[in-house]
């Protein structure tokens, strides 16, 4: 069965023209509409940049309610051979002389001769005498390292009674061995091979310095005390008179700070310097600077400028763009500088600090902050407490406080952030099926035009032909 189709045969008029030209006024409704939905979209973007910049200025604020970034300090060594240091945190200024006896050690034993008192001479030999287990005991924990596997088995048969009998061979082991075994049993020691002069040792070491971290042998080898004696034994190893010194026992940290008598079983001392970490490097004396880290509270005050400048910003922009007069633009830019002209509750201006302009932290002409680093130093020094309550105190009045308050309600479920995007996108919803409809509408409407004109011209150029036989019978007959 044909399917009938609308098609602009030859004839006196230009369909395709002609409805061209209609559709243009037929599609108007359609333009504006997507014009509509593209102002939608932009203002959906230049209000969610808004809501980008208040979030910035928010996590900005929350670092500087507590206070604690006034207190943060920068530490120095005045010997970094002796101790470095590290200012972890918050603490408390001041200087700190150490005076360092005795660096913390691990637990060391070498093992340098076979159980025969001869020299190792290569790391993958199999030696003699070796255990199928030796046992570590750390902390009152105690691992076993199985050192030695059972091989495949061998079978060997007799002729007298043709009965098979089955022994297993037991794996050879190596220096090697005894050293990837130890380090892959996860027995609080560490296992490594030193070679010299072509002959090899094996070193085992507490994984930790300190007494409390020292291990012993407690099975697979002999375990004493070390001193110019001792003799220790270990999977068939011994020590030579050279192993034995190389050998020595764990010790802690011993040093004096500010006279205070402190022992550790690290050389990293976490705990004795409030807001700092020192790493002990050898003895002698060294003194530990802890120092306010000016340039820090300055970075953490100027994020806070740039944060609030970067919504001041973004508000500008909406305003003077797609949201040019909208009143949630603002209600945001009034909320935010409520709290900058409103005084810390109970702080009095005259004798105190109420305003963070009397800081150093002023309103520009333009709406903007700038921050007077010079002014804020003074002004801490002077009166730290009251400056850390401009900030942030117990009644949450601080600024930052006051301002962390009004961002959560400004971005809330039902904040004007929130609310503004959802009124724009159900209208770009609206606006889509709107469109939709139109699109319909105008598709149809061209269908309708097409067939119309192309059904004129048909019969127009029918017309044609019929007068033009006409005029051809007419001039023949004249003849």
């Amino acid at each position: 069965m044909s399917t009938a189709s609308i098609t602009t045969s030859a004839g006196p008029l230009d369909v395709q023209n002609i409805v061209s030209q209609l559709m243009t006024v037929e599609k108007q409704p359609l333009s504006s509409s997507q014009s509509k939905i593209s102002s939608f979209n932009s203002k959906l973007s230049d209000i969610g940049q808004v809501g980008s910049a208040l979030s910035g200025l928010q996590t900005s604020v929350s670092s500087l309610s507590s206070g604690a970034f006034l207190h943060t300090l920068k530490a120095s060594s005045s010997d970094p051979t002796v101790a470095t240091v590290h200012a972890s945190g918050n603490g408390a200024a001041g200087n700190y002389l150490l005076d360092i006896s005795e660096l913390a050690k691990p637990r060391q034993l070498v093992f340098d001769q076979t159980a025969a008192g001869q020299s190792i001479s290569s790391a993958n030999s199999p030696l003699d005498n070796v255990p199928d287990t030796l046992t570590f005991e750390v902390a009152g924990s105690s691992t076993s390292v199985q050192l030695r596997d059972a091989a495949s088995s061998a079978t060997a048969s007799t002729s007298r009674d043709s009965s098979t009998t089955t022994a297993t061979t037991p794996t050879s082991v190596s220096l090697q061995n005894i050293a990837d075994k130890i380090n892959s049993a996860n027995a609080s020691v560490n296992a490594s091979i030193v070679q010299y002069k072509g002959s090899y040792s094996l070193v085992i070491a507490a994984a930790e310095s300190g007494s409390d971290h020292a291990f012993s042998i407690t099975a697979g080898g002999s375990d004493s005390s070390v001193d110019e004696t001792a003799t220790n034994t270990l999977a068939g190893l011994v020590q030579s008179n050279t192993a034995i010194g190389e050998s020595n026992d764990a010790s802690d940290a011993t040093l004096t700070v500010n006279g205070i008598n402190v022992s550790s079983s690290s050389n990293t001392l976490d705990d004795v310097i409030s807001g700092a970490s020192v790493l002990l490097q050898k003895t002698g004396q060294a003194s530990i600077g802890m120092t306010q880290d000016n340039s820090s509270i300055t970075s953490s005050l100027q994020a806070f400028v740039d944060a609030y400048n970067k919504v001041q910003t973004a508000i500008g922009s909406a305003a003077a763009g797609t949201l040019k007069g909208d009143a949630a633009l603002t209600s945001i830019r009034s909320q935010l500088s409520a709290v900058l002209q409103t005084p810390v509750s109970g702080a009095d201006p005259l004798s105190s600090y109420a305003y963070l302009s009397q800081v150093g932290i002023a309103i520009q002409k333009d709406g903007t902050l700038a921050l007077d680093q010079s002014s804020f130093s003074k002004a801490l020094a002077s009166k730290p407490a009251a400056v850390a309550n401009l900030f942030g105190n117990s009644s949450n009045t601080g600024f930052a406080d006051r301002f962390n308050s009004t961002i959560n309600n400004l971005l809330g479920p039902a904040g004007i952030i929130v609310t503004k995007q959802q009124d724009l996108s159900q209208n770009v919803s609206d606006e889509t099926t709107h469109q939709t409809q139109l699109q319909t509408k105008v598709s149809s409407k061209q269908a309708d035009y097409l067939h119309q004109y192309t059904s004129l011209n048909a019969t127009l150029a029918k017309m044609q032909q019929s007068t033009s036989n006409l005029s051809g019978l007419l001039a023949t007959s004249s003849k």
